[in-house]
């Protein structure tokens, strides 16, 4: 499963957000997640991937859209 699927799949889980309501472009501010939302994502994407997160080092970058977070990810796997 690519990044950006795992990501849309579990968001479309943790809100009433339809796949294609959820793009690189959307602000993550628009789908309100919380924090156990977050760790959800977290524990799916170690589930999945095998990709363990800093979110508090998340959220201290300019991480505002869906596509900059599949880049942070992306970033911290390499």
């Amino acid at each position: 499963m690519k990044l950006f699927e795992l990501l849309q799949s579990q968001i479309t889980e943790l809100t009433d957000l339809e796949p294609e309501d959820i793009t690189l472009d959307t602000l993550l501010d628009d789908i309100h997640l919380v924090s156990l939302d977050f760790v959800s994502i977290q524990v799916a994407l170690k589930r999945e991937m095998g990709i363990q997160l800093n979110f508090d080092k998340f959220q201290r970058d300019n991480t505002t859209t869906i596509g900059d977070f599949v880049n942070y990810v992306s970033e911290a796997i390499k």
